[in-house]
Formats: C-alpha cells, sequence, structure tokens
C-alpha cells in the first residue's frame, strides 16, 4: 500500500480506506487510487483485512468431514445466506474420526473472524463452553445448551421414521446407532420414544461412523437368529451400509428386511437405491445458521434462538410391511 500511496500522492491510510470501500474518500480519489492500485498490479486481500483488522466481516466455517453429504447441503445453505450479505468464508476442515475438531475448531476461533459456525463437531458439550469466550460460535446439527445452534428435530425425525415401520407392521425393528457422544442422541431417543409408546422393546445396536465398519456390523445383525425385519440407520451413509449387507448374505430388501436411513441426502433418491429416509433439511439449517452468526456480527439486538427444523420423511421402495417374521 506504500506504493500505491506514493504513486497516487495520498496517504497510506486513505488507501486503506479506497481499498475497503468505506466512508471517507470521495468517489473521484477512490478511483484514482485504484487505476494506480492497478496499473501496479496490486490485489487486495480483503480475507486478510478483516483478520488482521478485527473487522470481522469474515464468517468461519468448520466443516467435520468433507465426504459426508449432509455437511456438503448444510455448507449450501450457509454460503446461499453469506453470499447474498457479502461476507467472505474461512473454511476449515476436520477429520472423519474427529481428531481434528480442536484443532480445526480452535484455528478458526482464534482468527479473529466475526463468528464461527461448526458442522458436525464432536467436541463435549464442556469442552464448548470452555471455547465461548473466543467469540461467537454457531452449531450446526446437535444443540449445546447455552450455546448459539441451528439443528433440525432429531427426536422428532426418529419417531416419524420409526412410527411409519410400526404403522407397516414391523414389531422387530433395530435402531444402528452413531458412537455415543454428547450433542448426537437425539435421533436414538426419538426412536426409543416411538418403541416404547407402541409398547415393543426398543434395540439400539451401537456402530460407527466408518460405513466399512458399519456393514460388518449389519451382517452380525442380520446374520443372527431372531433378525429384525427393519433397521433405522443413524444416517443415510449407515443405511446403504446395511443395503450392502442384506446383499453380502443374499438377502432382499424390502422383502426380507425394510431400511431407512436419515438425512436426506441426494445419493439416497439414485436409482437402484431409492432410500426411505427421513430429510433433515440440512440446507434451511444452513441458511438458520448463516442467519444467527450474522446477527452476532453485526451486533443485533438478541431475538429468541429459532426453533429447530422440522424435518421429512420421504418414503421410497426400501420399506414395506413384513413378509413373514
Amino acid at each position: 500500500m506504500e506504493d500505491i500511496a506514493r504513486e497516487a500522492g495520498v496517504s497510506r491510510a486513505l488507501v486503506s480506506i479506497a481499498m475497503r470501500d468505506a466512508h471517507g474518500v470521495s468517489a473521484t480519489t477512490r478511483e484514482h487510487i485504484l487505476e494506480v492500485a492497478r496499473r501496479l498490479g496490486y490485489r487486495h486481500n480483503r480475507v486478510a483485512a478483516d483478520l488482521a483488522g478485527r473487522g470481522a466481516g469474515a464468517i468461519g466455517v468448520f466443516v467435520a468431514d468433507l465426504h459426508n453429504d449432509l455437511y456438503a447441503d448444510v455448507f449450501d445453505g450457509i454460503r446461499e445466506v453469506l453470499d447474498a450479505a457479502g461476507r467472505r468464508i474461512v473454511l476449515t476442515v476436520g477429520a472423519a474420526d474427529g481428531s481434528r475438531d480442536t484443532a480445526g475448531l480452535d484455528g478458526l476461533l482464534e482468527a479473529r473472524v466475526g463468528a464461527s459456525i461448526g458442522l458436525g463437531v464432536r467436541l463435549s458439550d464442556a469442552e464448548l463452553h470452555d471455547r465461548a469466550p473466543l467469540g461467537p460460535l454457531v452449531l450446526t446439527t446437535r444443540e449445546v445448551p447455552g450455546l448459539l445452534s441451528a439443528a433440525s428435530d432429531d427426536v422428532a425425525g426418529a419417531r416419524l421414521a420409526t412410527e411409519h415401520l410400526l404403522a407397516l407392521g414391523h414389531c422387530r425393528v433395530t435402531f444402528l446407532a452413531n458412537p455415543p457422544g454428547d450433542g448426537y442422541l437425539g435421533r436414538r431417543r426419538g426412536y426409543e420414544a416411538a418403541m416404547t409408546e407402541a409398547g415393543l422393546d426398543p434395540h439400539v445396536q451401537v456402530t460407527s461412523y466408518d460405513t466399512a465398519e458399519v456393514r460388518r456390523c449389519a451382517r452380525d445383525l442380520l446374520a443372527g437368529e431372531r433378525r429384525p425385519t427393519a433397521v433405522l440407520a443413524h444416517n443415510d451413509r449407515a443405511a446403504v451400509a446395511v443395503l450392502g449387507a442384506l446383499a453380502d448374505l443374499g438377502l432382499r430388501c424390502p422383502e426380507d428386511v425394510s431400511v431407512v436411513g436419515y438425512d436426506g441426502a441426494e445419493a439416497a433418491a439414485l436409482p437402484g437405491i431409492e432410500l426411505t429416509t427421513v430429510d433433515s433439511r440440512a440446507a434451511e439449517v444452513g441458511r438458520q445458521a448463516a442467519r444467527i452468526a450474522l446477527a452476532q456480527v453485526d451486533h443485533e439486538a438478541e431475538a429468541p434462538e429459532p426453533a429447530p427444523i422440522t424435518p421429512r420423511l420421504i418414503t421410497r421402495r426400501t420399506t414395506a410391511a413384513p413378509t413373514g417374521a
């Protein structure tokens, strides 16, 4: 900027104001400065300016796993709102096993972005509360008491899926649960409540986020003496792994076992899969998270936290009445 200021015959401060398109410089002077900058081959790094100046114009986004369709859909919703608001995104990516949550999220919180949005963060509630003083954090796909969040109503969604299977006549419904941890128990609670209210015993099989491990677990489950007639998986990727396990065993879906996924991933609708699933409305979750983050950055007056987003059941070919179990 020193070179531009010297060439344009203005102060460095005026160059900075012109580059940021801020008030305090006339349109003629701004155009003169920008023309000099173009001639000198200067390109203003607006993200760096935000971070260095505590301008807080940028929003940080932590994505736990780029391979997870749910997070991609949430991110689409975030980007839609932030693009419309003219805000930039500083992105960090974690790992599927959660091993990079601390480094990735702390990197954003310490980078002086205006606010951060966490997709799929698996740190404990206590660990997240410890980070609250570092700056506004909006969580998605989970809720933590006392922290900002945007989420689908997982309890209601799992109820929808379970009640759908019960209405078809299934009595032996197994829930393939994600690994236990703070913030991700709503789907299990919804399943257990629906089963209990129907006078049936819930059967929960804890599995993994790794699809190969889910497939092995599902094979063991489905090869047992008292095979479930239906399986509700904790997400669509796990449900597709269950379909693979059925194929491994020579079983048919839905004739032998019905399968329901969760999240409403685009891949669930593909020909040959056509998975019955709960649409968590991920893009809307992302839009809501972005709006909450912007309100924090712009210091808007506190408003009631939005209610969880209502999910939808999408029925496809992988569910039907049991045929003789």
